[in-house]
């Protein structure tokens, strides 16, 4: 299991019903990559270890990052964050910024953004499944990961 050096980045998410863990769904050209990285995308796999992150205002959050392709840089997403093993309904969070500038190989990447995690104690150390969804041409493009939570620098308190 790869443990990720940066903290967890997540992204858009679907309600919809699609295929399995994992896998990512996409609209003709139009795709999505779910990654971590505060600074940079690094790609983001089933099994890999994520880490939480104190952030200023008292809160936890696991970064963000996304990849793009076939999708406007201005595009609406949706995040979604619950337990792998859907012991609780998902939080959400639309995430309205701009995509970074067109990579050389045609993608857009959404870095660093601060996904808030609820209730992190009783997060540390389980599976999380981290969905991110965006509609485009009207069809619903998404990915999604499960993956560990570690308790990082400073963990929370225990639950």
């Amino acid at each position: 299991m790869r443990r990720s050096s940066a903290t967890l980045t997540v992204a858009l998410v679907t309600l919809a019903a699609l295929s399995g863990c994992g896998e990512d769904v996409g609209s003709g050209d139009a795709s999505l990559a779910l990654g971590t990285g505060s600074w940079r995308y690094e790609a983001l796999e089933d099994g890999d270890t994520v880490e939480l992150v104190r952030g200023a205002q008292g809160g936890w959050h696991v970064w963000l990052s996304v990849r793009t392709r076939g999708i406007d840089e201005r595009q609406v997403v949706q995040a979604r964050v619950q337990p792998a093993d859907e012991s609780r309904p998902p939080t959400s969070d639309d995430l309205r910024v701009s995509l970074d500038p067109m990579n050389d190989d045609g993608t857009r990447d959404l870095i660093g953004y601060p996904l808030v995690i609820e209730d992190p104690s009783c997060l540390v150390g389980e599976m999380i499944r981290i969905e991110v969804r965006t509609e485009v041409g009207g069809e619903m493009v998404r990915t999604e990961r499960d993956v560990r939570v570690d308790g990082g620098t400073y963990p929370p308190d225990p639950c």
